[in-house]
């Protein structure tokens, strides 16, 4: 029996609409203990951190 060696078919995944969309949102929002980031956030992360980066660990930090 001959192996197949393909890649599988991809998988077919529906949008979510704009109420789930909101729905899901609002619980986010609703959450005061994690909040969503702001763009701002994801800015600041994303200038030092690609890919592949190792990140480090609270206890790397210097006591000040």
């Amino acid at each position: 029996m001959k192996k197949n060696t393909q890649n599988p078919a991809p998988r077919k995944y529906d949008l979510l609409s704009d109420e789930e969309d909101t729905a899901i949102t609002l619980a986010a929002l609703s959450d005061p203990d994690n909040q969503p980031w702001t763009d701002e956030e994801f800015a600041k992360i994303k200038k030092f951190y690609r890919f592949g980066d190792v990140m480090p660990n609270a206890s790397d930090r210097s006591a000040k």
